[in-house]
């Protein structure tokens, strides 16, 4: 297992589970997908994506801050240039700021989502081609918490994100 592919799955699981060791996170790794790591290898993951230990009234567990910028180039790519994002059959629509397709498309080539097929960037947008409609949802999902976008008022799915104070409409 690569080490992006390792780190996607880290990120999912700390956004659907509620962990507070890092060991609970190597076995949620292993036994979801099959992915076997040290400690030391989660812990600089956790360092690359900015996950940090959050608290409350439960307890600690491990999270990420909403606008915390990842330092591994891929996550930060995303986090800086994508705007939108949308599924449609067994496609994902991200849409960026012109010219910022490109690289876009590459960091999601880089992050080697299994259930995509491959990418086509234009100028502002990146046709992602998933094996099917029932994946689709979920590379949008993960690309969108890569990204650092919430849910949003346009069809349950996507959200404009604010550029330079101003909403990019």
């Amino acid at each position: 297992m690569d080490k992006s592919a390792r780190q996607q799955a880290l990120l999912e699981i700390i956004c659907q589970e509620r962990l507070s060791t890092q060991a609970e996170l190597c076995a949620a790794l292993a036994a979801r997908y099959g992915i076997t790591c040290d400690q030391g290898t989660i812990s600089r993951d956790i360092k690359e994506l900015g996950i940090v230990r959050l608290t409350d009234a439960s307890g600690s567990y491990y999270g990420r801050l909403a606008g915390s910028l990842p330092s591994s180039n891929e996550a930060f790519l995303l986090s800086r240039l994508v705007r939108r994002v949308a599924d449609a059959g067994n496609l994902v629509v991200v849409h960026t700021d012109a010219a910022n397709a490109h690289p876009v498309a590459e960091a999601l080539d880089r992050l080697a989502f299994p259930e995509v097929v491959g990418t086509v960037a234009g100028d502002n947008t990146v046709l992602v081609v998933v094996k099917t409609a029932g994946k689709a949802r979920r590379v949008m999902e993960r690309i969108m918490t890569i990204a650092g976008l919430d849910s949003g008022p346009h069809n349950g799915n996507k959200r404009e994100r604010k550029k330079g104070g101003k909403s990019a409409k």
